[in-house]
């Protein structure tokens, strides 16, 4: 299951790469799903027994807002996973969700000030500030997963694979070669430097270490610069 990170409005998973889109999904929407049926259930509840209405009133209020602030597409929320999982283009997804969390946790934080003036509430600046510190400290791990579980390193052999031979400039940054890669095949990266010479061979368990090891926006030639440096 990867890494869950217990946050103070709950916990934030990062899963392994063997996850399609479609499992991101139903992970994604399990906790928010299942607060919105708490919600129905104890409204229905109120219609056969109306006298419990005063002590679950709470309760109700609660499992509805949880349910609905997690589907906004905002990290880590649950619908900024859903939003990545549905959209083909990953890498501009995860950086328009990480300024698009910045900017609205800037506005609870501001509107959660100037509300401290006229009701004592902390949990709109407390939130607003979880938000802006989600955004920034994004961790390379975190847009590596969304961009792996959906072209995973993980196969399947059951049908047969195929080898695809890919020749790509050594400055091209990480994210390209990820977006070449599929669970039906194994990709072997030719990387040639700006005369059109072979330099080197990547291949795809060393392309993971890569993606690990460094931001994808780094070139792959800075990135084997490091990664052979740690090796020696």
């Amino acid at each position: 299951m990867g890494v869950i990170t217990i946050m103070p409005y709950g916990g934030s998973l990062e899963c392994g790469e063997d996850y399609n889109d479609g499992d991101n999904i139903l992970i994604a929407l399990s906790a928010p799903l299942f607060n919105l049926a708490v919600a129905t259930f104890i409204v229905a509840l109120w219609w056969l027994i109306p006298d419990v209405y005063n002590y679950t009133r709470d309760i109700c209020f609660a499992n509805l807002s949880l349910g609905l602030v997690n589907l906004l597409p905002l990290y880590p929320l649950d619908g900024s996973r859903v939003v990545v999982s549905l959209v083909k283009n990953k890498t501009k997804a995860v950086n328009i969700l990480k300024w698009l969390t910045l900017i609205v946790g800037g506005l609870m934080l501001i509107g959660g000030i100037v509300l401290i003036f006229f009701t004592l509430n902390v949990t709109l600046p407390v939130f607003g500030l979880f938000l802006i510190l989600s955004g920034i400290f994004t961790s390379r791990g975190q847009s590596y997963y969304h961009l792996a579980n959906s072209r995973p390193f993980v196969k399947d052999y059951t049908q047969g694979l195929k080898e695809e031979v890919v020749y790509i400039s050594g400055d091209s940054p990480l994210f390209k070669f990820l977006r070449y890669l599929g669970r039906d095949k194994i990709c072997k990266f030719i990387v040639i430097d700006d005369k059109g010479d072979r330099v080197c061979v990547v291949e795809e368990r060393t392309l993971e270490k890569l993606c690990m090891s460094n931001e994808l926006s780094a070139s792959i030639f800075e990135a084997l610069k490091d990664y052979n440096s740690t090796a020696k």
